[in-house]
């Protein structure tokens, strides 16, 4: 069969060649619990953690407030941390859809992955 002819066929069974129809990506962020403890345990206690800490202006000199002494004998650093997934499917998107098919929501990153991290 020639690719031309499985084309034509494809089209007439109401199918295009086109990328998916987006739908919202599902990473798990929002759920109830993930929101409640960012709220009520982690932010609360960076806040807390966050007074012990140095401070620096946006010309990268440090501010240094004399009028509250540090309560505790040694500065809290905090050690952010980048990260980037990559994944197998993440960019194959272009497929055969059929005219009425509807936008579903689907998982971030399918298949492999391979994680690239650094501080």
């Amino acid at each position: 069969v020639l690719l031309s002819t499985a084309q034509r066929w494809m089209q007439s069974l109401d199918y295009r060649w086109t990328k998916d129809p987006s739908g919202q990506f599902v990473d798990g962020h929002e759920c109830t619990d993930i929101v409640e403890y960012r709220q009520n345990k982690f932010l609360p206690q960076f806040a807390e953690l966050e007074m012990y800490a140095r401070r620096w202006d946006a010309d990268g000199q440090e501010v240094i407030n004399n009028s509250e002494p540090c309560p505790r004998p040694r500065r809290t650093v905090f050690w952010y941390h980048d990260e980037s997934m990559f994944y197998a499917h993440d960019r194959h998107h272009t497929r055969w859809v059929r005219l009425s098919e509807k936008a579903k929501p689907r998982q971030k990153g399918e298949g492999a992955s391979l994680m690239v991290a650094d501080f």
